[in-house]
């Protein structure tokens, strides 16, 4: 009886660390379409099977005492059309958090990203995400170091993050992208300002870019609008400047939802989506979405795309 007694509490001690440590969540999403392209602007006319951003992750915290905790992040793309190779760069990082907010460091997606919030109706879609009409700043950058304030007054946040360049081209500082941004929740208003300023250098182009952009959504009961303005601006010689507006409303009726987007880029494209979505739960949703966009090219080329879904959440 005691030489059990004893095996029970040895095991009990070695477990104890362990005990101390949550265990990570597994965590992912898989969202494929059926997708119909007719774009003018490349010649093609064909049938799809895309993965619009499919992931799948791991993250955790860990308890390190006197008020802090250590917060990590995997997350990687998957392509679940089988068209390219798996596990591609997604949000990774290490960091601590605190009463005087977060540290982390890492790949992830940049404050001026961020900002958004949920303005993009229809974020992470292969053809309709607004990154794929000429938005500059939706990339996610690697070797980023950020610090996020605790909520100020229960709705205030800001967001600073540093980039060095690695000695990319003329780029080896520690700080050779700065991006930023403060924003207020509160009452069903969300309204962001990002701003983000850099070395070209980094992404494989010369001179700098400066990007600011202006964001806010409310929702209403079952009535969501946003809009969102944004200038880019190419620091090389001759600082030409880009404005880009995105303005949509979603719409919800019992488990399906109604959505609508516009979106513009000077000189580039204008674009109209739709979307009608069933939730079937709030970890299954199936989807039709519509777009037709513009461009301001040779010819005034038009391209059609038509998408019938389903995304699940894990």
């Amino acid at each position: 009886m005691n030489r059990k007694l004893l095996a029970l509490a040895v095991t009990a001690a070695l477990a104890a660390p362990l005990a101390a440590q949550a265990a990570p969540t597994l965590y992912g999403q898989l969202n494929l379409s059926i997708d119909s392209v007719d774009q003018e602007s490349t010649g093609e006319d064909e049938f799809q099977v895309n993965s619009n951003s499919s992931r799948l992750g791991v993250r955790g915290e860990e308890d390190l005492g006197n008020g802090l905790s250590a917060i990590y992040q995997a997350e990687w793309g998957v392509d679940a059309s089988g068209d390219g190779g798996d596990l591609s760069l997604r949000d990774r990082f290490l960091g601590v958090k605190g009463d005087f907010g977060t540290v982390k460091v890492g790949a992830f997606k940049a404050p001026l990203n961020t900002s958004q919030g949920g303005v993009d109706l229809f974020d992470d879609m292969t053809y309709a995400d607004m990154g794929t009409f000429g938005i500059n700043g939706e990339d996610r950058k690697s070797n980023l170091i950020q610090y996020e304030s605790p909520k100020i007054a229960d709705a205030i946040s800001i967001k600073v993050a540093i980039q060095p360049g690695e000695a990319t081209g003329t780029s080896d500082g520690l700080a050779d992208v700065v991006s930023a941004s403060v924003a207020y929740e509160a009452g069903g208003l969300y309204v962001a300002l990002g701003h983000e300023i850099g070395d070209d250098a980094l992404a494989g182009g010369a001179g700098g870019f400066d990007i600011t952009r202006l964001t806010a959504t409310y929702t209403m009961d079952a009535l969501q609008f946003g809009a969102m303005y944004q200038q880019a601006e190419d620091l090389t010689a001759g600082s030409s400047k880009v404005d880009s507006f995105l303005v949509g409303a979603a719409y919800t009726m019992d488990k399906n939802v109604f959505k609508a987007q516009f979106v513009s880029t000077e000189d580039t494209v204008d674009a109209i989506l739709l979307g009608v979505e069933h939730n079937y739960s709030q970890m299954t949703k199936a989807y039709v979405h519509a777009s037709q966009a513009k461009w301001d090219t040779a010819g005034d080329p038009e391209d059609t795309v038509i998408s019938i879904g389903m995304l699940t959440r894990f």
